[in-house]
């Protein structure tokens, strides 16, 4: 929670600055994008087309790290599949700049996708099967699998020493993650699943770009190793259809590759560990000015009391994604 600012440093002036190191002439417009972990800008360029620049936050991920991302795109990118590859400058696309490790790609227009279009659903399952056929034989040696129940450990023992985190709640949090972690355990060990392979790792509807009729896929920032279900599952918008909005994606995804249906009995272990690291990456992230400005609710009792209703409800309905 004392961390220090990692963008402080990370100026209007650096963004331009930064992009004219690799040889282009901005026109000095920039227009920061959503980006909560990073940082992105729009920046004009002059007599052509505004780029999109991303600043990696700094000590996330090492630059290794960072290219073997860059590397999976560009091999996505020569095979087919619609993605946000970054530009090549002189051979590189991962840059250096006053200690701010930067990347450029195109800018894409289209149109953001709608919760719940089965149409749609079907579409963004074709579109995450292809990426898994294509990806099927690939690893990610610098971005290992990390098991659900360990980074569920790890987050809830942060969240738990949140100071925001009221201290006649404090019980019940710890009551509820201990019950939900001995829920994953007993999944995970019923339900024997295929190796682990390359996904997207954060392949929420927000990633995902219709553009022109072409489906995009944005953002390969927490690409690794994992199973497929965790590409497919986040698309479930309604509790109601979720086993319909399932089959839809599922089905559009075997026109590509097979699914392994024993991971859905894993919808849950996956949905209670992305509750409760989400909580640890807001505290953990609070010194960042932005979180403070984009999460205000974040330190009031009403935040913690629907964090703790959304854990329960998910011990309640565990078990119900068949």
């Amino acid at each position: 929670m004392t961390q220090q600012h990692p963008y402080g440093a990370l100026t209007p002036d650096t963004v331009i600055n930064a992009v004219e190191s690799l040889g282009l002439y901005s026109d000095f417009r920039q227009y920061p994008l959503n980006s909560y972990e990073n940082r992105v800008y729009q920046v004009g360029i002059e007599d052509s087309t505004p780029l999109i620049v991303k600043f990696y936050r700094p000590g996330r991920w090492t630059p290794a790290q960072i290219q073997e991302e860059h590397d999976v795109l560009a091999m996505l990118d020569q095979q087919g599949i619609a993605v946000a590859a970054p530009m090549t400058f002189d051979g590189k696309t991962l840059f250096e700049y006053n200690n701010f490790h930067f990347s450029v790609t195109q800018k894409l227009t289209g149109m953001p996708l709608e919760a719940g279009d089965l149409d749609q659903l079907y579409a963004i399952g074709e579109l995450v099967g292809h990426l898994h056929h294509q990806t099927q034989t690939w690893t990610t040696p610098k971005r290992p699998l990390i098991e659900p129940k360990v980074r569920t450990l790890t987050a809830s023992k942060l969240v738990e020493n949140c100071p925001f985190l009221p201290k006649t709640l404090v019980a019940r949090y710890r009551q509820l993650a201990q019950q939900l972690i001995e829920k994953m355990t007993i999944t995970e060990q019923r339900c024997p699943t295929n190796r682990p392979r390359f996904i997207h790792g954060d392949c929420h509807r927000s990633n995902l770009l219709n553009c022109e009729g072409t489906l995009t896929l944005l953002d390969f920032d927490d690409c690794r190793m994992g199973l497929a279900i965790q590409d497919l599952w986040l698309h479930v918008s309604e509790a109601d259809t979720k086993q319909q909005q399932l089959s839809e994606l599922i089905e559009g995804y075997e026109n590509y590759h097979p699914f392994d249906t024993r991971e859905l009995d894993l919808i849950d272990v996956f949905m209670a560990e992305r509750h409760i690291a989400y909580t640890a990456w807001i505290a953990e992230r609070w010194q960042d000015p932005a979180f403070p400005a984009i999460f205000p609710h974040f330190k009031g009792e009403d935040f913690w009391l629907q964090h703790l209703n959304d854990l329960d409800d998910i011990l309640k309905q565990w078990g119900q994604w068949r």
